[in-house]
């Protein structure tokens, strides 16, 4: 990537967080997590692949297609992709400098993103689907009008690590390789920037409240931000939470917990409130954790991290989900710290997503398939074939019945997962 730029002083964004309804929602004491007794599951071990049914399964893969739909435009790996929230188009984004939209039922371009100096990472629909934005590594941001395709504001805010739409309004956030945080009021191009702190920004989560952003940071350091004032409100430092990158980042619907993974092997529940630690739900490091079968802890944890962590989106809930790089699943019953599941998928785990309103949670496999699994059981109830290479994004329909993959083998895929 090139060096960054500072980019030129701009206004001050006015306002702009009020139309966010500012009733304040109830949030839970420090440490007093209470458990839902209505998620009752089984416990119930999970056997082993071996090596010939790991064969079948991967030969299994390169026969069948399941995909409804197969974008094939690009010319290397698709590194991101979203989906219009009604459901009629897909953007997608890669190593190719490109981002396009297309059709999501018939795969036809609608249209080509020129004009990225680097690898595409970000590419998404605003709430309303009013706009559409694109921004590579290089930091060159284009917005787009939905309606007529045509740019109505463009950046360039130097090396990107990150960027996503607010989820109540039209306001861009980006996180820079340098550190600082920056948010765009849109389509105007009001810009805020928080400062930075000296490492990169890895990742971040808006809170569901809208009013402040999570940050994690390359030194392990989680920051919680207030949009409206851009003021640091808590900090969990590296002495008593991460010491190393933070990979994962998801917030509990309580407007509370955080649930954060780092390559430091740890996986940690702490509180937005207060910046404290609730509990180290997770040590790979840890041959001793009480929670993970002795005979496979050290497979877990050799040259392993989480790389993907969810929530289970439900306000009363406290039920989530965390994938390794070497290819577990763990499902979590976060108020008890108890291992519910341990799920051997065996291959690394890209990205979680839960499908609304059910216990079903998705996994983007690193051996090209997608599975979905029911939390409750454990069990993989169904697999999606059709890629050849690591799946890199995966995105939910708001509607529940489709999901897009996107993938190293150069394609992206339709998926249709109403029946599921």
């Amino acid at each position: 990537m090139g060096n960054q730029e500072t980019p030129p002083s701009s206004p001050y964004m006015e306002e702009y967080i009020e139309e966010i309804d500012d009733n304040d929602l109830d949030s839970m004491a420090d440490g007093d997590i209470e458990i839902i007794e209505s998620y009752q599951v089984e416990e119930n071990e999970e056997e082993a692949s071996d090596d010939m049914a790991e064969e079948e399964v991967i030969v299994e893969a390169m026969e069948r297609e399941d995909a409804s739909c197969i974008f094939e435009k690009h010319t290397a790996s698709v590194f991101c992709g979203s989906l219009s929230k009604d459901a009629q188009y897909a953007v997608t984004g890669g190593e190719d400098d490109k981002a396009y939209v297309w059709d999501v039922k018939s795969g036809k371009l609608i249209l080509e993103c020129e004009n990225h100096k680097d690898s595409v990472i970000f590419a998404d629909f605003s709430y309303d689907d009013l706009y559409l934005a694109t921004g590579d590594m290089n930091g060159i941001i284009q917005i787009r009008k939905t309606s007529d395709r045509t740019i109505i504001w463009n950046d360039d805010m130097g090396d990107a690590t990150w960027m996503q739409w607010h989820s109540m309004a039209h306001v861009l956030l980006a996180g820079s390789v340098k550190g600082e945080i920056y948010m765009w009021k849109i389509p105007e191009g009001e810009c805020k920037i928080i400062q930075g702190f000296g490492n990169r920004t890895e990742t971040a989560c808006l809170m569901p409240d809208g009013k402040r952003l999570v940050v994690g940071y390359e030194d392990g350091v989680i920051r919680v931000i207030d949009l409206k004032s851009c003021a640091i409100l808590t900090t969990i430092s590296s002495h008593i939470g991460h010491n190393a990158a933070i990979t994962s980042l998801d917030c509990h619907m309580d407007n509370n917990l955080i649930l954060s993974a780092s390559v430091d092997k740890k996986t940690i529940v702490s509180a937005a409130n207060t910046g404290k630690i609730i509990s180290i739900l997770q040590d790979l490091s840890s041959d001793s954790d009480d929670n993970i079968d002795e005979s496979c802890s050290s497979d877990i944890s050799k040259g392993n991290w989480i790389e993907a962590v969810s929530f289970y989106k439900d306000p009363v809930q406290h039920i989530a989900a965390t994938g390794s790089v070497n290819g577990y699943i763990f499902i979590w019953d976060v108020s008890r710290k108890i291992l519910r599941h341990k799920i051997d998928q065996g291959s690394g785990v890209a990205k979680l997503l839960w499908k609304e309103n059910t216990f079903l949670i998705f996994s983007a496999g690193l051996d090209g398939i997608l599975r979905c699994y029911d939390s409750r059981t454990g069990g993989c109830v169904h697999t999606f074939l059709g890629h050849t290479e690591d799946i890199l994004d995966i995105c939910i329909s708001k509607d529940g019945k489709t999901i897009l993959t996107t993938s190293d083998d150069t394609t992206a895929r339709i998926f249709e997962i109403n029946a599921v």
